[in-house]
């Protein structure tokens, strides 16, 4: 339990939470009481019923998807889940060299020009200068689904957060396990490790580097987002939706049975032919290697693929989709 600093009121919070949020008054805090002032919020624009409606709209018009969906599912659980971000701006100016790969050419196929029978690989010294502002983003809870975690947050569109906002949704407001200083930290070393994927495009060893990195405006943000499950047939599936822009962010749902039957039809034939192509090419027929290696080899790949469409076809496994 914790005591708001600022209405006195006891709400709940977990050991891990360092940075909390009043659930009567709205007011963010750290563990010691102190106000923290930004505060943000991307704010709702699609309730309940257009958040249910959104997603059998998306879910019927995937591959594969029943027919009977948006008229049969059932929804067990609707929930509005507000998750901590931290959001930093941050300027990053990194300088290095080091050495790229280069290669020299001998001997060219006078049957192909541009095609040559030896190369030889050498070292070839390079230097430049990276100058990037990034913006990073932050999870404020651990485990977080990966969907949620990299879907896009629309900063542009924030404003002060408002307790009364998300009370109108019954929405879940979760405290955030890092505190500033962390969440600076941490966006410090991805500015670094985003400048650094950035030199390893020009070069393939870095040998010197000198990295100025100055983390700006550093704020926490919370994203309103849909947690549904629906029924169809005898199984449960689950979906994720932006309260704010209405995207389906992750969906799990089933294959239609004609979906399935054809999948493993289509892998059959493919399965058969890739079969004969080989016979072919191993001479099992009796009637001479026709194709040889070439034939094997496709052989070989029309096989695989046409047992893993059976294999697709044959499961009862959800399919998942995301955006």
């Amino acid at each position: 339990m914790a005591k708001c600093n600022f209405c006195d009121a006891d709400f709940e919070a977990g050991p891990g939470d360092l940075l909390l949020v009043c659930p009567y008054c709205g007011t963010a805090q750290s563990v010691q009481g102190i106000k923290f002032t930004d505060h943000y919020m991307i704010r709702v624009h699609y309730d309940e019923g257009e958040a249910k409606t959104t997603l059998l709209d998306w879910i019927s018009k995937q591959l594969g998807a029943p027919e009977d969906l948006s008229s049969s599912a059932q929804f067990l659980k609707s929930e509005q889940i507000w998750y901590p971000f931290w959001i930093s701006r941050v300027d990053a100016d990194t300088t290095y060299s080091g050495l790229g790969r280069d290669a020299t050419f001998h001997n060219e196929w006078p049957q192909m020009r541009g095609a040559y029978k030896r190369f030889e690989y050498f070292w070839k010294p390079e230097s430049g200068q990276f100058t990037r502002r990034h913006e990073i983003n932050i999870a404020g809870i651990p485990n977080i689904d990966e969907d949620i975690r990299h879907h896009p947050i629309p900063t542009r569109a924030k404003e002060f957060f408002s307790n009364a906002h998300a009370e109108e949704f019954n929405g879940k407001v979760l405290h955030s396990t890092i505190d500033l200083d962390t969440a600076k930290g941490l966006a410090k070393q991805m500015a670094i490790d985003k400048q650094t994927q950035l030199v390893l495009k020009e070069v393939d060893k870095i040998e010197q580097r000198n990295d100025n990195i100055n983390v700006g405006e550093t704020f926490l943000i919370h994203v309103p987002v849909w947690e549904l499950e629906y029924r169809y047939g005898n199984k449960k599936y689950r979906a994720s939706v932006s309260a704010p822009t209405g995207y389906v962010i992750e969906s799990k749902y089933p294959r239609s049975m004609s979906f399935r039957a054809g999948g493993i039809g289509i892998g059959f034939l493919m399965l058969l032919i890739g079969a004969v192509l080989i016979a072919l090419a191993l001479d099992l027929l009796g009637i001479g290697a026709i194709l040889q290696g070439g034939g094997l080899i496709s052989g070989g790949l029309l096989a695989i693929i046409g047992l893993l469409l059976m294999y697709k076809g044959a499961s009862s496994k959800e399919a998942k989709e995301s955006i």
